[in-house]
């Protein structure tokens, strides 16, 4: 006949050892940590493209303010300015006077670390076609503004006619 089943409990099981619990918390902790990282690396690159779409906006804003108001002069030409890193100013007709109003003075949010990218000052002056022109009132096609941080960079690119595109990841040899 065969023995009833029975549990035997080794001598030496009396629970989980101190190097046993240190390894399953540094487990967690290494699990934790990339959790960590990769929201806080997701959250600079929402920061990064949401930057660029509202500098864009303000770009077309002033690009649809001179169309509108068929600006041929360049003193009444809706324009954007980028001072620096971290300001830039926009010059459109907010209350429909037909004049440009004085220029709304923008920062970008010191707790992003997103900056533009030099040289500096530039300017972005539209025609009444919605074209980017220079000082000398001639068609450009200037070059992309670039948006970026840690996590990476955003272009902001002009076509021939002056349309405002934005690019969310974009390699850049160095900012």
């Amino acid at each position: 006949m065969k023995a009833p089943l029975t549990l035997k409990k080794p001598s030496d099981a009396d629970g989980l050892s101190a190097f046993d619990l240190l390894l399953v918390i540094a487990i967690v902790s290494m699990i934790a940590g990339f959790l960590v990282f990769s929201l806080v690396r997701g959250n600079s690159s929402t920061y990064r493209t949401t930057t660029a779409v509202e500098i864009a906006g303000y770009l077309q804003k002033a690009r649809s303010d001179s169309m509108r108001r068929n600006a041929t002069d360049l003193n009444q030409m809706a324009q954007v300015k980028i001072f620096n890193r971290r300001f830039y100013s926009i010059a459109i007709d907010g209350d429909g006077d037909g004049n440009l109003d004085v220029p709304l003075v923008k920062s970008l949010p010191q707790q992003t670390e997103v900056e533009i990218s030099g040289p500096f000052p530039k300017t972005y002056i539209f025609n009444w076609q919605g074209q980017t022109v220079d000082s000398q009132n001639n068609s450009v096609v200037p070059p992309s503004i670039v948006v970026g941080n840690s996590s990476g960079a955003s272009a902001i690119q002009f076509n021939a006619d002056g349309k405002v595109v934005v690019v969310p990841g974009v390699k850049v040899a160095s900012r």
